[in-house]
């Protein structure tokens, strides 16, 4: 990243960072921070775009505005300022005031705005509100009060480390400086609160469901308002939601990057795909023949029962597949629930075999579809009713015949398999799990001492008690800034009867109980003794470029990834 001062044609300079090639991204901070405030997103988005943080009038480096200035001369300052950059159109992202700052640009200067991100902005506060926000003004204003209120709204108290950063850039601005700021900031709500509608570009309207001064309902209206606005609220943040949840907001505005005015698809379908992960399914081959008799099937987790009188279930299926018609004109399917032995007939039938059926045994139900052996349970049904829904299409089906075995049924939860009966028959004789955890942060990776003169990764044994809270322990003895996150790699150990498990855990610091965080670059690794973790590291350092993460199924010398693809047609 690159600093430098830029000069504005009203005489005043600009102090910004900068990285990256490409579209141009213009990120704009709330009162009493700094540019700095950015460098999640700077780190994540500059590998495709340019990306430009600047500090504010008088905050930082950044020449200050008359003591009278009010949101409008903030706003008509943005425009000097994308002027002199001479990038126009930009893609503009503001928090907090600079969210009202930029969503006044969008309004008075069209021209120069491409896409809009509107991150933790307010909107119309309530008279409370109101009273409250301009009497912080005013204590601002004569020297008075503290800022351990707002950080208390705006963190949790496991968030010290980032709390602290943010403290220490209230602290250090000008209070002269600050108040001018907060006070454009404290009666700018209702501004251009009713020209949002004549903002014409797509925008993306963000905030954290815990941030009670820029809330959800806020977010909402807004995004309301604006005709191609969409609003997205993240669950368990509150103000500075792009420092506290910087992986989510990151998939939200590199999404929001891809937009235009005839694709306003709100939701990275990668992202939306992961949350749906977040719910435990079982695994089942759905079946069925075509017109000629010959067998088809594909694997599937989005299965539910419907009914008991009747007795109905439903299963989806992607209009794209090939298979679609066939299921659609059968007249007749069946549900296989597969046993947790059965993890490879889940991958045939989730591949493009030629003959799925071809390496297990089935025998036609009682509706006439193909029932699997060795299942946990299997339902053939009468294709009842075939409701269009989306992208998929959703089979509800009257069962016909059924049966359910003592076989344990085959898990799936984030993108990979889960065992439950064989790790449950396995804790009595002492766990065989070992669960490593990637904390990441600011581009780096934590390691530990190996006790061998190398490093690794803090790992931890599953006990009675399970992986969450196994892995809960591990992050509150290595890393309390960071958080439980999603699978990267599930595989066998060189030790008979041991499997690892691998999660990358979002943190929000590099600060550390154990270890020391590296920077997550392949020279940097050297010094990771198991060539097992040192491929995955090397792996993760390849896909943090791209960004595009896979999981890693396989042992410690071969395996396959796969990017995120979920059970499905």
């Amino acid at each position: 990243m690159m600093s430098r001062t830029l000069p504005l044609s009203d005489g005043a300079t600009v102090r910004l960072i900068e990285a990256g090639r490409g579209e141009p991204l213009l990120l704009i901070h709330g009162v009493g921070m700094r540019a700095e405030a950015w460098e999640p997103q700077m780190a994540a988005l500059s590998a495709h775009h340019h990306v430009i943080a600047v500090d504010m009038p008088g905050h930082g480096a950044s020449s200050p505005l008359p003591a009278d200035a009010r949101l409008p001369d903030f706003v008509a300052w943005a425009a000097r300022l994308v002027e002199a950059l001479g990038l126009e159109p930009v893609n503009l992202a503001g928090h907090s005031m600079g969210a009202l700052v930029s969503a006044g640009l969008a309004v008075e200067r069209p021209d120069l705005v491409r896409r809009l991100a509107l991150l933790n902005a307010v909107h119309r506060r309530s008279p409370e509100a109101r009273a409250a926000v301009l009497a912080r003004a005013d204590e601002i204003a004569r020297g008075e009060g503290d800022n351990e209120a707002p950080l208390i709204r705006w963190f949790g108290p496991n968030q010290v480390a980032i709390r602290n950063k943010v403290a220490h850039w209230l602290d250090g601005i000008d209070p002269q400086r600050y108040a001018t700021a907060y006070r454009a900031f404290a009666e700018g709500d209702a501004v251009y609160a009713d020209r949002l509608a004549e903002i014409a570009c797509p925008t993306l309207v963000l905030t954290g469901d815990g941030d009670r001064n820029s809330s959800a309902q806020m977010s909402h209206e807004m995004a309301d308002a604006i005709p191609l606005g969409r609003a997205l609220i993240v669950a368990g943040h509150r103000h500075m939601v792009n420092m506290t949840a910087p992986y989510i907001v990151n998939d939200a505005l590199t999404n929001w990057l891809r937009w235009d005015e005839t694709n306003m698809t709100p939701f990275d379908p990668r992202a939306l795909r992961d949350a749906f992960g977040c719910f435990m399914t079982g695994v089942t081959v759905v079946t069925t023949t075509s017109a000629d008799g010959m067998p088809l099937g594909f694997t599937a987790n989005s299965f539910s029962s419907v009914s008991l009188d009747p007795p109905l279930l439903l299963v989806s299926i992607a209009r794209t597949s090939r298979n679609f018609q066939h299921f659609a004109n059968a007249g007749h399917f069946a549900i296989n629930v597969l046993a947790e032995s059965q993890k490879d007939v889940s991958g045939t039938f989730a591949r493009p075999v030629e003959d799925r059926f071809a390496t297990v045994e089935w025998t036609a139900g009682p509706a006439g579809s193909p029932v699997l052996s060795e299942v946990s349970a299997w339902f053939d049904c009468r294709l009842s009713q075939l409701v269009e829904a989306g992208d998929h299409a959703i089979l509800i089906g009257e069962i016909k015949g059924f049966t359910a075995s003592q076989e344990p049924g085959l898990g799936y939860y984030r993108g990979a398999y889960i065992t439950p009966a064989q790790t449950a028959a396995q804790l009595p004789t002492g766990p065989d799990v070992m669960i490593a955890a990637i904390v990441e942060a600011w581009g780096e990776v934590l390691l530990v001492d190996d006790g061998q003169g190398g490093l690794a990764l803090p790992e931890a044994r599953v006990g009675r008690e399970g992986v969450q809270a196994a892995l809960t322990q591990l992050l509150r003895e290595t890393a309390p800034d960071a958080a439980p996150g999603e699978i990267y790699a599930i595989y066998d150990s060189a030790a008979p009867g041991r499997q690892h498990i691998a999660f990358r855990c979002p943190a929000t610091s590099t600060d550390a109980r154990q270890g020391r965080f590296v920077p997550l670059e392949p020279e940097h690794l050297e010094s990771v003794s198991d060539p097992a973790t040192r491929s995955m590291l090397d792996r993760l350092a390849a896909e943090s470029r791209l960004g595009n993460y896979g999981v890693y199924f396989g042992s410690h010398i071969e395996g396959q990834v796969t990017h995120k693809q979920g059970a499905g047609a």
